[in-house]
């Protein structure tokens, strides 16, 4: 049960780290306050959000991300469970951007994906993991053995870099859960968002 909770915390860690690095790359910032903007007016019945407010919003979510990053070998608990938090409003944030017909793209890694279903498969999965990591009970100082946490590092570094790029292999094997494919299989139009 160690090596998963290491391995879960790693994982959560490796995906955190690359969400808060790869926005802070030139010209990746200000696409992702205008993608925040735009699923913070999935929230409201107007459906839009002041860009004002993205502004104040977007760096709260960077500097959260990093919090987890910072916070997991120190604060195991209190990381996993703010990762929780932040996956679960991600997770409602998209859903109901999708419901809605908020177009905007995902931007979670620095990519410029639309929002879909992979998308929020992925959020799940994270999920998932943080709650495995969260009722794992991680290893004594000292008692672990340095091979297997090695295998669950690298087991982890590579379901991270799965994760990250999700909707991309998404897009490859499984077009049928596009946003732009109806349950019925067949191409039709989606819903712009108008903000």
């Amino acid at each position: 049960m160690q090596y998963l909770s290491f391995g879960v915390t790693f994982l959560v860690g490796v995906v955190f780290a690359v969400s808060t690095v790869s926005r802070l790359r030139p010209g990746q910032w200000r696409d992702f306050v205008e993608s925040t903007r735009r699923l913070l007016g999935a929230f409201l019945p107007s459906g839009a959000a002041p860009g004002a407010v993205a502004r104040l919003v977007a760096p709260a979510v960077t500097a959260a991300e990093a919090a987890v990053v910072v916070l997991l070998v120190p604060a195991r608990a209190v990381a996993l469970t703010l990762a929780a938090l932040l996956l679960t409003a991600f997770g409602v944030a998209i859903a109901l951007a999708l419901r809605r017909g908020v177009a905007t793209a995902c931007r979670c890694f620095g990519g410029s994906a639309e929002l879909s279903p992979w998308h929020l498969a992925r959020n799940a999965l994270l999920l998932a993991a943080t709650g495995t990591g969260l009722l794992a009970a991680p290893a004594a100082p000292g008692s672990a053995d340095l091979g297997a946490l090695l295998v669950a590092a690298a087991a982890a570094l590579v379901a991270g870099m799965v994760l990250v790029r999700l909707d991309d292999v998404g897009e490859l094997f499984g077009p049928g859960l596009s946003r732009h494919t109806p349950v019925g299989g067949r191409s039709g139009s989606h819903v712009e968002g108008s903000m």
